[in-house]
């Protein structure tokens, strides 16, 4: 397991900006020979194509996947904002942790956080203690007992399964999960993941994070719902390909695609093109467009 090291503790931090954040963990990481000097824009580059705030005030920003070899050595940094910063547009990050790994031993640390993201007394405590020692206790805890189940869940014999292996070299970490989650949202099914005896909300990226399932780790995809069936084959696809692991990562992997609902219109109509912001299902009324011809008497019927 990843061991923090005090030097690679930056309390009371005020950095300017989400660069200036990124700018300080790459220097904690390559001034303790964690990373290369160059790591710092593979981490800025990863910002540009994802969102690395992990929820609580807590960002995770790391490196590109093709930027690997920039690591000597697997380490995390954290950088302590104690008046916050924005991340994005409401979201404002008290803790900084700069990952770099280039395998599945950062798994427990980022379980560590999202436990951490359930107590906001700890996330406080975190974020103004003058103690660096505080930090690195709380992020090297020793895993929890993997009998206590990552969420309450509900009685699962009336699920969809589908037991599969976890691929690629870093298990279920920040992208693959966020990548699961993207797809899991396009269902109205309620899907789980269950790992040993811990069971998460699989459209949660926390939830599945908590699960600290590693490279090669066998998990069961569960679904239950009115479209369960095409979730799960869609779900099982996404693993089976990677979850955006194989992925070039510069620019970025286009976002999964969303799945066509079996639907077409009653009668015969002209169909209004719209353009998508993000895939996803979108939740509204539903006008009908009609055209008529506007006819303007030429004298009008009353003084109104």
């Amino acid at each position: 397991m990843i061991t923090l090291e005090p030097a690679n503790v930056s309390l009371g931090a005020s950095p300017a900006s989400k660069e200036e954040a990124i700018s300080l963990v790459a220097s904690l990481l390559a001034d303790s020979g964690h990373v290369d000097d160059a790591y710092r824009e593979s981490m800025l580059g990863r910002e540009r194509v994802a969102n690395t705030y992990l929820g609580e005030g807590i960002a995770i920003p790391h490196g590109l996947l093709k930027d690997r070899d920039l690591i000597k050595r697997t380490g995390i940094a954290v950088a302590q904002v104690p008046h916050g910063l924005e991340w994005n547009p409401g979201e404002v990050v008290r803790l900084v942790v700069g990952i770099a790994a280039t395998s599945d031993e950062h798994i427990q640390i980022l379980s560590n956080l999202t436990q951490i993201l359930a107590d906001e007394e700890e996330v406080e405590r975190l974020a103004t203690t003058t103690d660096a020692g505080v930090v690195v206790e709380r992020l090297s805890r020793a895993p929890a007992s993997p009998s206590a189940p990552a969420h309450e869940a509900p009685d699962l014999a009336s699920y969809a399964s589908a037991e599969l292996a976890l691929p690629g070299a870093s298990g279920l970490h920040a992208r693959p999960a966020t990548w699961f989650v993207d797809v899991a949202k396009q269902f109205s099914s309620d899907v789980r993941v269950r790992h040993r005896d811990r069971v998460a909300n699989g459209k949660s990226v926390p939830a599945l994070l908590s699960l600290g399932a590693g490279a090669g780790a066998s998990v069961t995809v569960l679904t239950r719902g009115d479209d369960q069936d095409v979730a799960l084959a869609a779900l099982q696809k996404a693993v089976q390909g990677g979850l955006g692991e194989g992925e070039e990562e510069d620019p970025g992997p286009a976002a999964p695609a969303p799945v066509a609902a079996a639907w077409a219109p009653d009668g015969v109509a002209t169909a209004v093109r719209g353009i998508a912001a993000s895939p996803g299902i979108a939740i509204g009324p539903l006008w009908h467009l009609k055209r008529r011809r506007l006819v303007v008497e030429r004298t009008a019927r009353d003084p109104v």
